[in-house]
C-alpha cells in the first residue's frame, strides 16, 4: 500500500524561501549599485565588446589545428601498433 511522503514542515519551508529571496535582493542590490555608480561616472566597471571579440579571435589563431590529435585518432593508433613500452 503506498504511504505519502513526510510533509516539510513550514519552518523548513519560509527558511528556504527566505534564504532564495535573500541572494535574489542581494544580486539586485548589486545591480543597482553597478547602475547608480555608471551614471554618476564613479564606476571603475569597463565592458568593451570589441575586446572581448579580439580576445576570441586571438585564442583561435593560437590553436594549432595540425598539432592536435582527437582522442578516437590517438584510440585507432594504439589499437593498430600497440603501445611502447
Amino acid at each position: 500500500m503506498a504511504v505519502p511522503k513526510k510533509s516539510r514542515s513550514k519552518a523548513k519551508g519560509r527558511t528556504r524561501l527566505a534564504i532564495w529571496k535573500g541572494k535574489s535582493r542581494q544580486v539586485a542590490n548589486r545591480a543597482l549599485a553597478l547602475a547608480k555608480s555608471i551614471l554618476n561616472k564613479d564606476s571603475k566597471f569597463i565592458f568593451d565588446p570589441k575586446k572581448k571579440k579580439d580576445e576570441e579571435k586571438i585564442i583561435k589563431e593560437s590553436v594549432d589545428t595540425n598539432t592536435i590529435v582527437t582522442s578516437e585518432e590517438q584510440i585507432i593508433k594504439d589499437a593498430e601498433g600497440g603501445v611502447e613500452e
